[in-house]
């Protein structure tokens, strides 16, 4: 399994695209939950939104009915984003890739957990997929491997993690 969040979607598609013809190896996504998807406050496109037109492009998007697109809300400024690359529209509706979100509180608590316990600060983009994987525990077979791509650095998201969790 190959696990990376995704916001426009290049980190994920260039981790991805090294495991594409292998079919025996799941490729999972993990978009900007924000507060909550129940809320609208976030920015899952592929997993709440819907196809349209945004910049050009036809591709999934957070949109109202007559087209116009939402705000988004994301912990993570680099996931906060209304739309996706049509390489992830593609894998979505072929089923190669499946995409799920992370809500901002798991993104929090997944990167306090490797800060804490590994002492490396991952980016608040790359903590989605964390947030993913430790949901998923006790849930894997113990023969499963995963690959989470950690991308950027947490030093600069800090400020944000101090904010939002004072201590």
């Amino acid at each position: 399994m190959v696990v990376a969040c995704v916001g426009g979607g290049s980190n994920a598609l260039g981790i991805f695209s090294g495991f594409m013809d292998d079919k025996d190896v799941k490729l999972i996504g993990v978009e900007a939950g924000g507060r909550s998807l129940s809320s609208g406050k976030h920015a899952a496109t592929l997993v709440a939104g819907r196809v349209g037109i945004l910049h050009g492009a036809r591709a999934y998007l957070l949109q109202d009915k007559e087209g116009q697109v939402y705000e988004t809300e994301s912990v993570s400024a680099g996931l906060d984003y209304p739309a996706v690359g049509p390489e992830h529209c593609l894998l979505k509706d072929t089923g190669r890739a499946e995409y799920v979100a992370a809500e901002d509180a798991e993104v929090l608590d997944a990167f306090e957990l490797l800060t804490k316990s590994e002492g490396i600060l991952p980016a608040l983009e790359s903590a989605h997929a964390l947030a993913y994987l430790m949901s998923q525990k006790g849930k894997l077979d113990a023969e499963t491997v995963a690959v989470v791509n950690l991308s950027g650095r947490g030093d600069k998201d800090v400020s944000i993690v101090e904010k939002r969790r004072p201590s």
